[in-house]
């Protein structure tokens, strides 16, 4: 029985083997449907016919227009009349970025050191078109802004929902690329429940702030989300099998894509705009405190002034005091604080300046002020401290006069000379000259205590030297030091120049491995996050990471993988964070 299965095994795999798949090459793209709104996810199969195996993944050119996410590999094997049939399927999920017609292909692939390029097809993207009132389905996902008309610098909020009745998990957010517009969150995400269209939903929001510097109409393309929806299949539609004992959970990678907003950004009007103006826009108010204000000359006081309230703080300016006669003034370097909550950025500035009064009298203080545009009133606003005083009272001088001997041969009166008294002797003698200085003979050239002194470091060092060689042979010692080294490995080689997209997943990939002790051969996007979020990397932390290696294998499969990447900064820069979160 033994022996007929190894002849079946040796004939098949004759019978594999003998039929090369070199000349019968081929490579076919393919897309589930020919048109698809800007929301929805294309399925892509790349299938090669022909081959076993390949030398790499497939290669996607002029591809910039979608997102592109790698799903499984298939292979499958079937004998005909003694003729082998090879096949290997990689399944894509094709996000587009815009509207339009595009042409899918070619895709390159290398079987056996040789390249194969496949067919093209065509896609049509539309815009989604959603009548209100319309069931949206058990997941969606929803943007909006706090205002469609806003001012230059003018903060506004987008919010991003994501509605689902199902669970889903391992989420990446793609948020859009628009000209001059910064997206910075506001906290963590936050969860509830609502309802939509007389339906109950689990929300996921998430809430950013945008302050446009420029005037014009800004298109906020739509943010993608990718995610896995798991959804409860039942196993039999009849019957006791109805019961929801007999269901099991199914998860399928999903995209989601909001919808696209218009930005109208309006400039700041020209009329009442004062002098002074610095560009701060929103609402301001200003307080100053002076303490004390009474003192003597020569003393100082405190004047300090605190500018806050809610829009673009980073543009209080630095009031410039003018300094008042026969008054010092010394300022200190100004505090800014910027906080966040749910309605946006808020914070204060604080200015302090030391006052060191010069003369006797009593000084006005004049106040400081600025100007904002209020976006409340939609006019130009003043705000300016109050008049203040100080008042400098004569200080305490003293006069200290010296004499030696006698004046005009008259008696100086005051307290008389007294005579020198001995009080007592040093225990050892006093030398008066270098000859004086005995030479000891523990400290001398050949004593004790001098080759001890001289000679002894360099025996401790030889000691601690050996003991540190000694130590490195430990492999539990030179895991701990790679790992240590790990973080520094990789941002010196993200920093080099010319660096590509396969350098830096190539990097970042054997940081994982040196830091944690891993040997990853490959990594995906998910995969790397979910071993930080497992290290004690906060979700935050995650995601940035999860984004960037997602537009890095992007890249790769579009065939940019060679190309110059300008990510190695913001590589480094989560490695630091990443050194911070887990220690």
């Amino acid at each position: 029985m033994k022996r007929s299965i190894l002849l079946l095994l040796a004939l098949f795999q004759f019978m594999l083997f003998s039929c090369p798949a070199r000349g019968d090459v081929s490579v076919s793209i393919r897309v589930d449907r020919e048109k698809a709104t800007i929301a929805d996810s294309i399925g892509m199969v790349v299938s090669i016919t022909g081959a076993g195996e390949s030398d790499s993944p497939p290669v996607f050119k002029d591809m910039e227009d979608f997102h592109i996410t790698q799903g499984g590999t298939s292979s499958r094997f079937e004998v005909i009349n003694g003729q082998v049939n090879s096949r290997i399927d990689y399944s894509f999920l094709l996000q587009p970025k815009k509207t339009g017609t595009f042409e899918i292909g070619p895709v390159e692939i290398r079987v056996d050191g040789k390249a194969y390029r496949s067919n093209k097809t065509t896609l049509t993207v539309v815009k989604r078109s959603q009548p209100n009132g319309m069931d949206q389905g058990p997941v969606f996902l929803t943007a909006g802004l706090s205002s469609t008309e806003v001012y230059e610098e003018e903060q506004l909020i987008y919010t991003l929902k994501l509605h689902h009745q199902t669970m889903v998990s391992n989420i990446s957010l793609d948020l859009p690329e628009a000209e001059y517009l910064t997206f910075r969150q506001l906290g963590k995400p936050v969860e509830y429940r609502s309802f939509y269209n007389g339906q109950s939903y689990n929300v996921i929001e998430i809430r950013y702030v945008l302050i446009p510097p420029k005037k014009g109409i800004y298109i906020i393309e739509p943010s993608k989300m990718e995610m896995i929806v798991t959804q409860s299949e039942s196993r039999s539609r009849r019957g006791l099998f109805d019961d929801p004992f007999f269901s099991f959970s199914t998860g399928r990678p999903r995209t989601l894509a909001s919808e696209p907003l218009e930005l109208r950004v309006l400039p700041l009007p020209d009329t009442g705009k004062p002098s002074d103006f610095s560009g701060l826009v929103g609402s301001f108010n200003i307080t100053s405190k002076l303490e004390p204000d009474r003192l003597k000359v020569g003393e100082s006081a405190t004047m300090t002034i605190v500018v806050n309230g809610r829009g673009n703080t980073n543009r209080i300016p630095d009031l410039k005091w003018p300094e008042p006669e026969h008054i010092k003034v010394y300022a200190d370097e100004p505090v800014l604080e910027i906080r966040e909550d749910a309605e946006g950025l808020s914070g204060s500035k604080t200015m302090k300046w030391a006052l060191v009064s010069e003369k006797e009298g009593r000084y006005k203080i004049h106040p400081l002020s600025l100007s904002f545009f209020d976006t409340e009133k939609l006019q130009y606003q003043k705000i300016k401290t109050p008049f203040l005083s100080i008042n400098v009272l004569p200080g305490k001088t003293k006069q200290i006069q010296a004499s030696s001997g006698h004046s005009n041969g008259q008696n100086i009166k005051g307290p008389a000379k007294k005579s020198v008294k001995e009080l007592g002797h040093d225990i050892l003698p006093i030398h008066t000259s270098i000859q004086g200085l005995g030479k000891g003979p523990l400290i001398s050239p050949g004593g004790i205590v001098f080759w001890f002194i001289f000679i002894g470091p360099f025996f401790i060092y030889a000691i601690a030297f050996l003991g540190l060689k000694i130590g490195k042979r430990s492999d539990t010692f030179n895991t701990t030091l790679k790992a240590k080294k790990a973080a520094r490995k990789c941002i010196r080689r993200c920093r080099q120049d010319e660096t590509s997209s396969i350098d830096l997943t190539l990097y970042f990939r054997n940081y994982l491995n040196e830091r944690f002790g891993l040997s990853l051969g490959s990594m995906t996007s998910i995969e790397a996050a979910e071993i930080l979020k497992s290290r004690g990397v906060s979700h935050n932390t995650a995601q940035e990471i999860q984004n960037i290696l997602k537009g890095l294998e992007d890249a790769i499969y579009t065939g940019k993988g060679h190309n110059v990447c300008p990510l190695g900064e913001d590589i480094s820069q989560l490695v630091r964070q990443v050194e911070k979160e887990i220690q």
